[in-house]
């Protein structure tokens, strides 16, 4: 790759049979290193793995509020 906006563009121009279209832009935030995340804080994520590599494949859904 060439540079940021060759990347983007190229992501962007993600399409499938299907009609998935794929938006991509540029965050240029800065964001802190090493934070770290406990077990306990991982374990509250509601996460749900597909079964086709479910290490690679899955959806992140909101917490319901208690």
């Amino acid at each position: 790759m060439t540079s940021l906006a060759v990347i983007l563009s190229l992501i962007g121009a993600t399409t499938t049979e299907t009609g998935l279209v794929v938006k991509a832009i540029l965050d240029e935030k800065i964001y802190a290193k090493g934070i770290k995340i406990s077990d306990e804080q991982t374990e509250k994520w509601n996460i749900e793995k597909d079964e086709f590599h479910g290490e690679w494949n899955y959806i992140i859904r909101p917490n319901l509020i208690e």
